[in-house]
């Protein structure tokens, strides 16, 4: 059996206290591989192994380690164990998730996850914001990692009659993908401009578990509608914010005109 990868103990035994313990892990072997101490294809230690040598439950390791299978960031091939997959690349050029450390600095990058797509029928501030449509709307909820210091989600809804085709892509064409030129390019629906409100609000259960927090925490609620041309609204996105010291910046406008992501 392979020896754990000292830097995983090491980072994991440094991380932040206050964290749940699955998370710690997670980010402990994520600042390992982004800081070139374990390199892509490298085998990690079995599950057992790998709880006993950290004192954690075999449960809490399995979250964790699922967790990046989920994201892509570890690689399981039957009948011979976990590896370091590839590593991720940020979204390029976010609109919403801008987010600065409270000293000042580069903006962090941010990493968004698919958690789940769906059709949706019922009714909810989706439908005022982008009108009624007979077919429904396609939900996206996303998890955003922003720079491995805290996790956002967003839930996304769309016109299904314009844009169904979302439900049946593969899940890695919307992971760490610039969705607003997915938009564009794949249904010739630019987005050019968008506005919201933001207001302060208790984050459900399922957020804050994702989030890694207290159910009903006060976070930041963000409703943002997206507009293409002549101001039609194509997307209405509920965005949650855990508390953080890190500034969101408000602009809601393209950081270039060549990029843009939701």
């Amino acid at each position: 059996m392979p020896l754990l990868p000292n830097p995983i103990v090491v980072r994991f035994q440094s991380g932040a206290g206050s964290q749940p313990k699955h998370a710690r892990l997670r980010q402990a072997i994520i600042d390992a591989v982004e800081a070139g101490e374990l390199s892509v294809g490298v085998k990690l230690a079995g599950e057992r192994a790998l709880s006993e040598s950290l004192g954690l439950s075999l449960g809490t390791t399995q979250k964790a380690l699922g967790r990046l299978m989920d994201e892509g960031f570890l690689e399981r091939r039957q009948g011979h164990g976990t590896f370091i997959g590839s590593s991720r690349q940020p979204i390029a050029g976010s609109w919403h998730f801008r987010f600065f450390p409270p000293e000042g600095g580069r903006e962090l990058p941010v990493f968004a996850t698919v958690l789940e797509r769906r059709l949706e029928t019922g009714d909810g501030p989706w439908q005022a914001a982008l009108g009624p449509d007979r077919k429904g709307y396609v939900m996206l909820r996303r998890s955003l990692d922003i720079g491995g210091k805290f996790i956002c989600t967003s839930n996304i809804y769309l016109p299904a009659t314009r844009f169904a085709r979302l439900l049946r892509m593969a899940a890695k064409r919307i992971t760490d993908t610039n969705l607003k030129a997915v938009l564009a390019n794949e249904f010739a629906s630019p987005t050019l401009q968008s506005d919201g409100l933001a207001r302060m609000a208790p984050l459900d259960a399922a957020d804050a578990q994702i989030m890694g927090i207290a159910p009903s925490t006060i976070g930041l609620q963000v409703n943002i509608t997206g507009r293409s041309f002549g101001r039609q609204a194509i997307s209405f996105q509920q965005m949650h914010v855990p508390p953080t010291p890190y500034a969101l910046k408000f602009d809601f406008n393209p950081p270039s005109p060549a990029t843009a992501a939701i």
